[in-house]
């Protein structure tokens, strides 16, 4: 397998010692800095790179930690407080490579308890049922802009004409706000989420920076309604929006996140996603505070070309976005919302440049809990 990928420029030289752990699945990958980089260690306070080799890294470590104790050394706007002894934070870099390592396999035996022990509350809800579940504004701006062709002017003409009436909204390039979901689906959606959560069935954090929420796949919501609520809206409605990021949608990582003012996360420090496109549902809550900021895309935000745009979404409302555009969530500041959040790929894309990394992918059998949407050529 290792030669297969060497052969066609994926695979680097040390891939060999890089894997998961467990089964992998058939044309599943993910790319190799998932092992090697953002790593964040609370007690410091900063992400490290770290692919367990534990030589390489107490040099670099070290000589960091010297510069740090030389004045001289520090830029002259930006203070760095001194680093702690680097057995301390290899412990920490050992246990989070060996939990990532162990991701997919653990979230398979969890999808895997699921399907056979939890007793669904709202079975409906696990199958699309556009006219019930889908925003009838929503299902209109899918079937418009499948319609009018792929000419320039002919897309352009039929979002002015979305916007007109009131059916798109775009406060600025590249942000658009539509409804999603009916308020109806989205409180069933919870209800059923709620009673997952009550069911004491095993659960993880839905990714790394959100510590609360759910991973869709695992609770069984893909085949019946997420693969095809993609396939036939998202697919279409990002191809007009965002094309250049959006070469056929053919993966994606959906989640939920939770925000509570009184007790889990209040909010989410600036990022971007491991995604081409990202669409942000707001499936429901009370609160005051939270709204979602935009900065712009990662490569313009040096520059800062673009203002900070804050945007409140209410239920059932959506924003569709790239997801190279660095965001944030404010703090939830009463009260508690819940979102759901589709991180939506695309391999003719990503297979240029893992979005995580900035560089060529460095493809990882994987299974597909983990698969991040690469593809490997014919």
């Amino acid at each position: 397998l290792a030669q297969v990928f060497s052969a066609v420029g994926l695979l680097g030289p040390s891939m060999a010692q890089i894997q998961i752990m467990g089964e992998v699945d058939k044309g599943c990958f993910m790319c190799a800095c998932r092992l090697e980089r953002n790593f964040f260690v609370h007690s410091v306070g900063e992400h490290f790179e770290y692919d367990g080799n534990d030589e390489v890294f107490t040099r670099r470590y070290e000589a960091e930690a010297a510069a740090r104790l030389n004045p001289s050394e520090q830029p002259e706007d930006e203070f760095q407080r001194p680093l702690p002894p680097v057995d301390e934070v290899l412990t920490e870099l050992r246990k989070q490579l060996e939990e990532r390592r162990r991701a997919p396999e653990e979230s398979r035996k969890r999808a895997a308890v699921i399907a056979d022990q939890y007793k669904r509350l709202r079975p409906e809800v696990f199958t699309l049922e556009p006219k019930h579940q889908l925003s009838p504004d929503f299902i209109r701006i899918a079937s418009e802009l499948r319609a009018c062709g792929s000419r320039p002017t002919a897309v352009n003409d039929c979002i002015a004409s979305l916007c007109k009436e009131g059916l798109l909204r775009m406060p600025r390039q590249g942000l658009f706000i539509f409804d999603v979901l009916t308020p109806t689906f989205c409180g069933e959606l919870v209800e059923e989420l709620d009673h997952f959560k009550a069911s004491g069935l095993p659960k993880t954090a839905p990714n790394t920076m959100n510590r609360h929420g759910a991973i869709m796949r695992e609770l069984g919501f893909s085949e019946g309604l997420l693969d095809p609520f993609v396939a036939e809206y998202v697919d279409p409605i990002a191809a007009k929006l965002l094309p250049l990021q959006a070469e056929g949608l053919d993966s994606y990582r959906a989640f939920t996140v939770c925000y509570d003012a009184a007790d889990g996360d209040h909010d989410l420090a600036m990022h971007y996603d491991n995604a081409e496109v990202t669409l942000n549902v707001n499936i429901g809550g009370n609160w005051a505070g939270g709204e979602v900021t935009f900065f712009g895309p990662q490569a313009t935000r040096a520059g800062g070309e673009q203002d900070p745009i804050s945007l409140s979404l209410a239920c059932g409302e959506g924003v569709l976005h790239s997801a190279r555009e660095l965001h944030q969530a404010e703090p939830v500041t009463a009260g508690e919302r819940q979102n759901l959040i589709l991180w939506c790929r695309s391999s003719p894309v990503r297979n240029e440049q893992c979005p995580m990394c900035c560089g060529a992918p460095r493809l990882v059998p994987t299974n597909q809990h983990a698969h991040e949407g690469f593809t490997v050529p014919n």
